[in-house]
């Protein structure tokens, strides 16, 4: 699934409009930080669920909330929006204990919505800092902190797409424009408004069921807005009228004086072709990234480094996203990278720094995989960062004394030697074959109408009638028990050979490509 994301435009909205708007957004900014503040006790037992690794994350998270806290939620006036406090509560939950795990220093999300809560903050860091318990510099980042937190209002969330609560888009056919409904008020709300005049009666909702716009002009709860947009965007809605169900989540939010929903697509594509190449990107010393492109034996076809136009920026990394783009459809190549967390990629070392830190290079490489998805190449594949930099590629001596200087790669072994980040970007793009040269092997044997393949060190045996479609069950079923030991996080066999076999097949993608059957009669 590929999601991105829609910014439309709220139309000149009235000052009724914007008020109420307003107001919904400082309610739910306020609710939320009450819910951060009440819940720092659940904070053990979110550890859990997620180290548990179960299905239905978020889910069992907002399990945690209990009815009496959510009733307490009612004096912010935040009714329509309970079930997207909590998924949201839940995603914020989840972001911070996962980036936690890499900054050790990361504060618990707080929310200020007040001057009082200004005021309280104000006075316990400045009380710190006359204690002599932390710096000046300390001091300094803290206010900031408080002042961003204070200045900083977090978009509200719409959690579905429905036509009763929540949001849902509705289009004009005559006029061929689209609007917003978006419920904003509770059924208690003194600015729900009766006997509105409609300018365009004629809307019809963009659901699956269809329908046109009630018009009894009723104490609405609901806002119904006019929505811009360019050309692109224009096109990804129109597919909306055929498949309503593309269109996801949302967030109203205020920007510069001007307000947006902030609607996420799911963006179906289809793989055109199969890759014949593999291009390997990774993090970059002087320039933003390095990469080496290689044909599927892991021959050279080009390398290269993608710098940033300027400063890093939103705008900085969809160039250089748009160009390594570029160069994987050229050969229609499946991208390989990773993603920096608990393990890192090894390029830092004595006075030497990536030209991106972890949080930039995850950015790009997000932009990168979606627009590659978007343009049909294959999904990108996420592989561990372990040995990138100094790993050979000839030889494949594995040791930390590889590194050469800052910069340079020199193998202690066989003598190979080359720039530190050309070898890592090979070494990614020649990843999946170092996997699928250390294939799992399962034993097959044939008796009369019956076949019997089977690993003992993974006690894995399947059995079934010897037909031409017993390897597709044969994988089927390898799929599904993947699949269901990863959610119920099977422990290992023991043995150091039957745990590396186990770890192995729990992070297979493709069981034809990444086990190899032996026929023993």
């Amino acid at each position: 699934m590929v999601i991105k994301t829609l910014a439309l435009q709220i139309h000149k909205p009235s000052k009724t409009k914007r008020d109420i708007m307003d107001g919904a957004i400082q309610r739910y900014n306020r609710a939320l930080g009450y819910l951060l503040c009440h819940t720092k006790d659940k904070i053990p037992e979110i550890k859990k669920e997620m180290e548990e690794g179960n299905a239905y994350l978020t889910k069992r998270i907002t399990s945690l909330l209990s009815k009496e806290l959510m009733e307490k939620l009612n004096r912010f006036g935040v009714q329509p929006f309970k079930d997207s406090l909590k998924l949201d509560y839940a995603m914020g939950m989840v972001t911070w204990l996962a980036l936690q795990r890499s900054q050790k220093n990361l504060r618990y999300p707080q929310m200020i919505n007040t001057s009082a809560q200004v005021d309280k903050y104000f006075y316990e860091i400045v009380a710190s800092y006359d204690g002599g318990e932390i710096s000046r510099r300390e001091l300094e980042r803290e206010l900031r902190r408080i002042y961003h937190s204070y200045s900083f209002q977090k978009p509200l969330l719409f959690g579905r797409y429905a036509k009763q609560r929540d949001y849902c888009l509705l289009y004009d056919e005559k006029a061929e424009r689209f609007y917003a409904k978006v419920y904003l008020m509770g059924v208690k709300s003194e600015e729900r408004r009766g006997g509105i005049l409609r300018n365009r009666p004629g809307l019809r909702y963009v659901t699956k069921d269809g329908g046109m716009l009630e018009e009894d002009n009723k104490h609405e709860r609901y806002l119904v807005l006019p929505l811009s947009f360019g050309k692109k965007q224009y096109e990804i809605l129109k597919e909306g009228l055929a498949d309503p169900s593309i269109f996801k989540t949302a967030r109203l939010c205020r920007k510069n004086g001007d307000y947006y929903l902030m609607v996420n697509v799911d963006c179906r594509t289809e793989i055109l072709r199969k890759p014949t190449a593999f291009m390997g990107i990774v993090r970059g010393l002087s320039d933003a990234v390095y990469f080496t492109v290689t044909d599927k034996e892991g021959k050279l076809l080009e390398e290269g480094a993608t710098v940033l136009d300027g400063t890093p920026s939103k705008n900085t990394f969809h160039v250089a996203a748009h160009a390594l783009l570029g160069t994987a459809q050229k050969y229609n190549a499946q991208i390989i990278t990773y993603r920096l967390g608990e393990i890192g990629d090894g390029l830092s070392g004595e006075a030497v720094f990536p030209s991106l830190t972890a949080g930039q290079f995850h950015k790009l490489m997000t932009m990168v995989s979606y627009k590659a998805e978007l343009a049909g190449l294959a999904k990108p594949v996420i592989v561990s960062p372990r040995g990138l930099f100094y790993t050979c590629p000839r030889c494949g001596a594995n040791t930390w004394k590889n590194r050469f200087l800052k910069d340079k790669f020199l193998c202690v072994r066989c003598g190979y030697a080359g720039g530190l980040e050309k070898t890592g970007s090979l070494n990614a793009a020649r990843r999946l074959l170092q996997y699928r040269e250390k294939r799992l092997p399962f034993y097959a044997t044939v008796t009369g109408r019956r076949i019997v393949i089977e690993n003992e060190i993974l006690r894995i045996r399947f059995e079934a009638e010897y037909l031409p479609s017993v390897s597709e069950e044969f994988y089927g079923y390898i799929r599904l028990l993947i699949k269901r030991w990863n959610v119920e996080c099977a422990m290992p066999p023991s043995g150091r050979k039957a745990a590396s076999y186990f770890k192995k097949f729990i992070a297979i993608r493709d069981p034809k490509e990444e086990i190899e059957i032996i026929n023993t009669k």
